[in-house]
């Protein structure tokens, strides 16, 4: 069986390089702060420390701003693995979001990883 995070989340996202997912894999407060400060700083959300916990974007301990991802949804209801194995693929939300989102903010320096 393959493990969450081995697989990037249906929108394409890498969660063995996400800040939130690492620090939960470590159990590192830390890293849980620096997620923090991230979305404070980038969404004005004030997430308890505690609550900076991801088991990846396919596990049954998603983020909590990402347990009602519409990228998931749609891959469900539409019985594929990812976004990317849609014909429509990207269609404009995905894109937008990738181009802001995906692989592009609260990651983990490599030397991190």
């Amino acid at each position: 069986m393959t493990e969450p995070f081995s697989l990037p989340c249906f929108c394409g996202h890498d969660c063995a390089r996400c800040v939130t997912y690492l620090a939960s894999r470590r159990d590192d407060d830390g890293l849980r702060r620096r997620a923090q400060a991230f979305y404070r700083e980038a969404f004005g959300l004030a997430i308890p420390l505690a609550e900076c916990r991801c088991g990846g974007g396919r596990s049954q301990e998603v983020f909590a701003l990402c347990r009602e991802c519409p990228f998931a949804l749609c891959c469900r209801e539409r019985g594929i693995d990812s976004c990317a194995a849609c014909p429509e693929y990207p269609c404009p939300q995905l894109a937008a979001y990738q181009e802001k989102y995906v692989n592009r903010c609260n990651q983990a320096e490599p030397s991190e990883l």
